[in-house]
C-alpha cells in the first residue's frame, strides 16, 4: 500500500503517507540540495578562473607566482592541466556519455554533475598552474590599460548574459532538479534564436574569448593558458555543432548560414 486513511477525533479523513513516499520526498530533497551545491561550486570555480586568467583581485594569478620551477616541468604540467579540462569538458558533453551517466544516477542531476566536475577542474587548474616567466606584451598607457580591462569585463559579462538568453538555470542543472522535486516533467528541448544568439551562434564562447584575450599584460604563462583554452573552444564547437545538427536538423543548418559562429556577421 502507498498510503492509508486515518479518521481523527473530528471524523475528518486524513491521508497518512507511507514510508516509501516519505523516502521519495527525502531523495528528491537530497537531489535538489546536490544540484544547488553543484551550482555553487561551479560558479565559484568559474569566478575564480575569471579572476585568475584576468589577473584581477587575487594575489596569485596566471601572471604571478614562483618562477623558480624549470620550464620543461611547467610546460608539461600546464599542458596536462589543459588536456584534463578538454577531456572532462568534451567527454562528459557527448550524448553517449550522458546516456551512460543517466544509467548510474537520476537524470535530474546529470547536468548538475557535469557542471560540478567543470567547476572542480577549473579550480584545480588555477591552483595547480605553474607560471612561466617572460612578458609577451604589456601596455604602459593607463587609459589604454583601463580600456582593455573594460573590454575584458564586457566579454565576461557577455558570457553571463548569454546563459540567461537560453536558460541559465537549465544550463547549470538547477531546473532539472527543481522539476523532479515538484513532480513536473522537463519541457522538450527546442531551438531558440534570442538575444545575443541573433548575433552569433555561440555568444558564451565569444565572451570567453574576449575576456581571456583583452588583458593589458600577458606573460608566457597567460599566453599558454589563453591559447590552450582557445584551441579547446574551437575544437569543442566543432563537435557541439555536429550534435546540434543531429538534434535540430535543417533548422540549425539554416541558422548556420544566417549567423556567424563567434564573430558577428562572419
Amino acid at each position: 500500500m502507498n498510503s492509508s486513511t486515518v479518521v481523527n477525533s473530528n471524523n475528518d479523513v486524513e491521508i497518512e503517507q507511507s514510508p516509501a513516499h516519505k523516502a521519495s520526498l527525502l531523495v528528491r530533497n537530497i537531489r535538489v540540495l546536490y544540484a544547488i551545491s553543484a551550482y555553487s561550486i561551479s560558479m565559484l570555480g568559474l569566478v575564480y578562473f575569471i579572476f585568475f586568467v584576468s589577473d584581477w583581485f587575487i594575489p596569485i594569478s596566471v601572471n604571478s607566482g614562483p618562477f623558480d620551477i624549470g620550464l620543461t616541468l611547467a610546460v608539461l604540467t600546464n599542458t596536462g592541466l589543459l588536456l584534463l579540462f578538454g577531456l572532462q569538458h568534451s567527454i562528459m558533453a557527448r550524448p553517449k556519455f550522458k546516456v551512460w551517466l543517466k544509467q548510474h544516477m537520476h537524470p535530474s542531476i546529470e547536468r548538475a554533475t557535469y557542471c560540478l566536475a567543470t567547476g572542480l577542474v577549473l579550480g584545480f587548474i588555477c591552483c595547480s598552474w605553474i607560471p612561466i616567466e617572460g612578458v609577451v606584451w604589456t601596455v604602459e598607457s593607463t587609459i589604454v590599460r583601463q580600456v582593455l580591462i573594460g573590454i575584458g569585463a564586457l566579454g565576461w559579462t557577455i558570457t553571463v548574459i548569454a546563459t540567461f538568453n537560453i536558460d541559465h538555470f537549465e544550463l547549470f542543472g538547477l531546473r532539472q532538479a527543481y522539476c523532479q522535486w515538484v513532480g513536473k516533467h522537463m519541457p522538450a528541448m527546442r531551438f531558440k534564436k534570442i538575444g545575443l544568439y541573433c548575433l552569433v551562434r555561440h555568444p558564451i564562447q565569444s565572451g570567453l574569448l574576449i575576456g581571456m584575450w583583452s588583458v593589458p599584460t600577458s606573460t608566457l604563462s597567460h599566453l599558454m593558458l589563453a591559447s590552450g583554452m582557445t584551441l579547446y573552444i574551437f575544437i569543442g564547437l566543432y563537435f557541439e555543432e555536429k550534435d546540434l545538427i543531429k538534434e535540430f536538423g535543417q533548422t540549425y543548418r539554416d541558422y548556420k548560414k544566417q549567423v556567424g559562429k563567434v564573430i558577428p556577421f562572419v
